[in-house]
């Protein structure tokens, strides 16, 4: 009877400590983890048409479409204007000249996303791709 006393804590710390959320535990990490996908896609230096992309893709939509509605009260709007460049970055690389062409799908709820939050915080996305890209 006293190992199982004991036996059911440990179960429940040990599986308390393996279960952490894939949008990070706070916002710290939580930009850690989103910034270090958009760099990892951006070094697979993958084509367009490239069906390895989709690996990189769910991981994003997950990050703009879920996490990023659990800290954005939190973020600073440097913070902001940061995540969602990255965001247009990601794009970018993801879709080559296509990109503005996948920012107005409208069936898509990332695009639209990324399209609402950009034309927030810079007025027009087509300024938001210019300041992000350099162009």
């Amino acid at each position: 009877m006293i190992k199982k006393r004991f036996l059911l804590p440990v179960l429940v710390a040990l599986l308390a400590g393996c279960s952490s959320s894939p949008c990070g535990n706070d916002k710290d990490s939580f930009l850690k983890g989103y910034y270090q996908l958009v760099e990892e896609a951006a070094g697979a230096n993958l084509p367009v048409s490239d069906s390895r992309w989709e690996k990189y893709d769910e991981r994003f939509r997950a990050y703009v479409e879920e996490c990023y509605d659990l800290y954005e009260a939190e973020l600073s709007g440097r913070e902001k204007r940061r995540f969602w460049g990255r965001s247009l970055r990601y794009y970018a690389q993801r879709y080559g000249d296509g990109v503005a062409r996948e920012l107005g799908r409208k069936g898509d709820k990332a695009s639209r996303r990324i399209r609402e939050e950009t034309e927030t915080l810079w007025g027009k996305t087509e300024k938001a791709l210019e300041e992000v890209l350099g162009q």
